[in-house]
């Protein structure tokens, strides 16, 4: 069973996913979903500064729209750097583990366990 509400680290995902993305980017799909599975503004934005903190997200300005700055308002943009795609695929094999673990049939589960203990014994 999912979790009702989504963690900075899905937000994270969901940025390396697209590149880069805009606040409304982040808003459509985490606050204004229409699901039940959704968070508040609020909550948008503290993860969003708890992951620039990390370091696990930058916020930047798009160069193209620095570029127009006459024409266009500049916007903040959010990045996954480079240096941390390494950390970011760790924590996506994480959630797909955890994923499969929350979904998975007794019968699975129990040959699970039994190759974690004979991955243990080695």
């Amino acid at each position: 069973m999912r979790p009702l509400t989504f963690s900075k680290y899905d937000i994270a995902l969901f940025i390396d996913d697209k590149g880069k993305t805009r606040w409304s980017h982040l808003l459509k799909e985490f606050v204004e979903n229409g699901l039940e599975r959704h968070i508040s503004r609020q909550k948008l934005s503290d993860y969003l500064k708890e992951l620039c903190a990390e370091g696990l997200v930058n916020k930047t300005v798009d160069k193209k729209a620095l570029m127009l700055r006459m024409v266009w308002r500049l916007y903040p943009i959010y990045v996954v750097p480079k240096s941390r795609k390494k950390r970011i695929e760790e924590i996506r094999k994480r959630k797909n583990i955890y994923e499969f673990v929350d979904s998975a049939s007794p019968e699975k589960i129990r040959k699970l366990h039994k190759a974690i203990r004979d991955f243990e014994k080695d």
